[in-house]
């Protein structure tokens, strides 16, 4: 079996929320329970916090009705919380970072989408680049190149950083690294200009 992995590095993602606010011990993790890429998704957070010495708070949902109510028994138990790239939790993001803001904790995704949606930033995959990473694996093993079953599973080496311009200006003390990740190759911001 071969192909092309779209599961963004958990350590990148953990990383980029360490780098946004450092100070961050106690970390929400917010997701659906019924989507398996979300399941182990959170599991990898949850090694990268042992191995960090930070505290998991997780929470599940099984629809888009239960997160509001979700988000709000994280308060005051959260520095910031952490969603990946979950479907549920991505369809109704603005009603989480609504909830988030008015206890001004940070939001970071998974996907570009949800940065785009609210969150205060998102480390993700491009998938234009893995559609041309795909199509060179298409073409190795056409042209006899690789055989499928020789061939590993290819993931994307450089992610793309996403922040939000209006979180990050809510935000300003937590952005004292924000000179550091605009050296960063793919660094966007979005939002008001």
């Amino acid at each position: 079996m071969t192909g092309v992995s779209d599961l963004a590095s958990i350590d990148a993602q953990m990383d980029l929320a360490r780098e946004l606010v450092p100070n961050a011990k106690n970390i929400g993790l917010i997701y659906c329970s019924s989507e398996v890429n979300s399941e182990i998704q959170a599991n990898m957070v949850k090694d990268y916090c042992k191995a960090n010495g930070l505290n998991v708070v997780e929470k599940t949902v099984n629809n888009v009705n239960d997160i509001q109510q979700t988000a709000e028994s994280l308060a005051g138990q959260v520095d910031l919380i952490y969603t990946p790239t979950d479907n549920t939790i991505a369809s109704a993001i603005p009603a989480l970072v609504k909830v988030k803001d008015a206890r001004k904790i940070p939001v970071i995704a998974g996907a570009d989408i949800m940065a785009k949606d609210g969150a205060l930033a998102a480390l993700s995959v491009d998938y234009y680049k893995l559609g041309l990473e795909t199509g060179e694996l298409a073409a190795d093993i056409l042209d006899g190149k690789v055989k499928p079953a020789d061939a590993p599973i290819r993931h994307q080496k450089e992610y793309d950083t996403v922040i939000n311009k209006i979180r990050r200006m809510q935000r300003p003390l937590e952005f004292r690294f924000l000179t550091l990740l605009k050296l960063r190759q793919n660094l966007s911001e979005i939002g008001i200009s």
